[in-house]
């Protein structure tokens, strides 16, 4: 679409002649992408344009270079329109070309998007890119000489990059949202999403939420050089496919269609700018009808504008527009062209021209695949006695599975065997349960494997064997101290475990800071930004006095805040039914978790002076109430920094009877030297205290009519001779006096 300011002069110029000076116009108008309408409204359709303009402003340097491969491309892609008028193809696609495709679900129940919903935009990409879609019979007369078919199809993955046997569909549950742009969360497993299969052999997508309501997709358009990791693109779950979740009027796979458009180096029609009118940019295609902004929802045919004011008018029925799925129809031979010399020209594309990830392997009749650790998975048994192991299978031999033997093994121990029976089609997941199992204190590791699918032996047990650990908290009594100081961690009947499925954030203990000794623990949200995520530290359950007066968690801490904005909180938890249900006594996150003003972008290591102490007081919880209770400390990850614990003490207090009834106490009595006032609950009105001896004569005095007495008052009476002695307490309402024996 050249742009219609430059109409009289390119209009009857040839457009190898014209192609300098059209990409000028494209490389002028690559840094502003970000697509909004005329009144300033986002649209909902795609987020591709501010992605990419995005990371031109975090990477300045790699607009130079995008621009010179856009710039090499553009001449291969003119190459390939003069070949199409006469001269032997060369440059572009001589057959079909089959893309293997991998759709990675992340959604807290990723079930919602079927396999049918799956296969059925696979069906409407092979329909459009074919130009065999059956509402093509919409595209005005007038732009039928220029329908594109392309020879560009997709299939799901049959093999995975293990070369095993696979649908092409990947599940997660998870909570994580795509956050459109580099380090999106929902392409990193360490973040709570779904890495991408190698990128050389494979088309990724991901259908999740997205963070943006308004956004329906994005991808990052080929020559940028990005991480491989980044590469394919995001679909919200709501405007992928035609059936399930899919919702009018983003119902029919165009989003897709769309997306993948970008991902083969097309432009929007309209061009490189922000959905606003202007006719000074091009697409850089020669057979889309110049147009000067998005049209939206389902426009009637004509429509003409400022840059093409006559009839046929825009092609605003053209997949790289944002109307609505039922208005598109239609690629152009020159957009198919530019997509098919994208793949055989941009070094992260062209690897799939030989990818084999659409040949099927040779299946197994009787072959089990193990995808996880149900149970135990890094995760923590309170009050421990049995564990009743779980797989989550999958079938992936040509026979139903009717039986399996689930194999266990603790600590690399005697192995403990189930036949599990059932009824499991090819390709279909499941997971199997195994007999209850002993267990004691400790952290474990644990094996669990397959074998004899259907009673016979597996004939690829190379994918039997998953291999997971576990804490199982033991006993203690208070006081409960933890420095971490040992180097066998967790310490001996503590547990670890985090929410997420990379033990990697489970708490380590660390000697890079200390507040005293030379270690302490880290949760580390630096290197694992998980947000959500919990990573738990939880103490062997604890025996306190039922009749203890104060229970208390004392601890140090450090942290940092990364940002301004973001904020990891920490909490301490009980509970008092052997971790069925846990109670939360203590919370801080952001500015009031940190130790430290400065913000540190970099990995937080504290220094001496970035610790602080704190309690989390747990009396009027659990004091005079029960005898036993486990205390967890949750570190809930904001994609902040580290924090840090140490010297971590569980404090109970009881106070003697005495106390309780006359609300003071003075011990011991007989002294050698040193008495102790005490008061319960406080010393609030107390003023003054007195001693004198047998005969009247004072010899010890303080006065608290200004500044308040402590509720624990020590006494020095080390200096006078043994005998007797009276002690009188002054007090607002009244006097009292305590005789004492000073001895020897």
């Amino acid at each position: 679409m050249p742009g219609a300011r430059l109409n009289l002069l390119l209009v009857n110029m040839p457009l190898f002649l014209r192609s300098g000076l059209l990409l000028s116009f494209f490389l002028y108008n690559a840094v502003s992408f970000a697509q909004q309408n005329s009144t300033g409204v986002r649209p909902e359709r795609c987020a591709t344009g501010s992605v990419m303009e995005k990371f031109f402003r975090d990477h300045p340097f790699q607009k130079a270079a995008f621009d010179q491969r856009q710039l090499e491309f553009q001449k291969r892609y003119e190459l390939v329109r003069r070949q199409r008028r006469g001269i032997p193809v060369q440059q572009r696609l001589n057959s079909i070309v089959t893309i293997p495709v991998v759709v990675h679900i992340v959604l807290p129940d990723p079930s919602i998007v079927t396999n049918d919903q799956v296969q059925s935009q696979i069906d409407v990409l092979n329909a459009d890119y074919a130009g065999m879609n059956a509402d093509s019979v919409k595209i005005p007369a007038a732009f039928k000489s220029v329908f594109g078919k392309s020879q560009l199809r997709f299939c799901l993955a049959q093999r995975t990059p293990q070369n095993n046997p696979t649908n092409g569909i990947t599940r997660l549950a998870s909570s994580t949202t795509s956050v459109a742009g580099e380090d999106d969360p929902v392409k990193y497993a360490s973040q709570g999403g779904a890495d991408a299969w190698d990128v050389t052999k494979y088309l990724n997508i991901w259908v999740c939420k997205m963070s943006s309501s308004t956004d329906l997709g994005y991808t990052f358009m080929p020559g940028l050089g990005i991480a491989s990791a980044e590469i394919g693109f995001v679909n919200a779950y709501h405007a992928f496919g035609t059936t399930g979740t899919a919702t009018a009027p983003f119902n029919k796979g165009r989003t897709a269609t769309h997306e993948i458009g970008h991902y083969f180096n097309l432009q929007h029609v309209w061009g490189a700018n922000d959905c606003i009118s202007s006719c000074a940019d091009s697409d850089n295609v020669d057979d889309t009808p110049n147009q000067d902004k998005c049209f939206f929802g389902i426009p009637t045919f004509p429509q003409t504008d400022a840059c093409t004011t006559v009839a046929p008018g825009v092609m605003f029925m053209n997949f790289m527009d944002y109307t609505d799925d039922a208005t598109m129809c239609m690629f152009t031979e020159g957009q198919a062209d530019r997509m098919e010399t994208a793949i055989a020209s941009f070094s992260e594309l062209i690897p799939l021209l030989s990818s084999n990830g659409c040949v099927p392997l040779t299946f197994y009749t009787n072959d089990v695949e193990v995808q996880k650790a149900a149970n135990p998975s890094n995760n923590i048994f309170y009050c421990p006695g049995t564990i009743t192991p779980q797989l989550l299978i999958k079938n992936i031999g040509t026979q139903p599975l009717n039986s399996v033997r689930l194999n266990v093994s603790i600590d690399g121990g005697a192995v403990a065997s189930t036949t599990v029976s059932l009824s499991l089609p090819s390709l279909e997941s499941a997971t199997i349960s195994g007999d209850v199992i002993n267990i004691t204190p400790g952290y474990h590791s644990i094996k669990m494997y397959t074998s004899l699918p259907n009673g016979v032996a597996d004939e690829h047990p190379a994918n039997d064997t998953v291999n997971t650990i576990f804490s199982a908290t033991g006993t203690a009594s208070a006081p409960l101290t933890e420095g971490f100081e040992n180097s066998i961690f967790p310490p001996a009947g503590w547990g670890i475990a985090n929410t997420s499925d990379i033990s990697e954030y489970n708490p380590v203990r660390t000697t890079a800071a200390a507040h005293t000794g030379t270690a302490s623990l880290k949760f580390d949200n630096h290197n694992y930004q998980l947000f959500g995520k919990y990573a738990l530290l939880s103490t062997p359950a604890t025996s306190i006095p039922i009749n203890a007066d104060s229970v208390k968690v004392i601890f140090w801490r450090a942290a940092a805040q990364a940002t301004a904005n973001v904020a990891d909180t920490l909490q301490v938890l009980y509970s008092v039914d052997c971790g069925q249900t846990f109670t939360s006594a203590y919370k801080k996150g952001g500015v009031s978790l940190r130790t430290t003003e400065t913000l540190t972008a970099s990995e937080f290591i504290p220094s001496a002076s970035q610790w602080v102490a704190d309690t989390a007081d747990l009396t009027g919880y659990v004091a005079g109430k029960y005898d036993n209770i486990i205390v967890q400390f949750r570190n809930i990850n904001g994609f902040g920094n580290n924090v840090y614990l140490d010297d971590i003490n569980i404090k109970t207090i009881t106070l003697p009877p005495a106390l309780k009834d006359k609300g003071y106490l003075l011990t011991p009595n007989p002294t050698t030297g040193y008495l102790t006032l005490q008061h319960y609950p406080s010393a609030a009105s107390l003023k003054g205290i007195s001693i004198f001896n047998s005969i009247g004569q004072m010899v010890w005095k303080s006065d608290y009519g200004t500044t308040p007495a402590m509720t624990n008052i020590r006494i020095d009476l080390s200096y006078i001779p043994p005998g007797i002695y009276f002690v009188r307490l002054l007090y607002t309402n009244k006097i009292l006096t305590e005789k004492i024996l000073k001895v020897n």
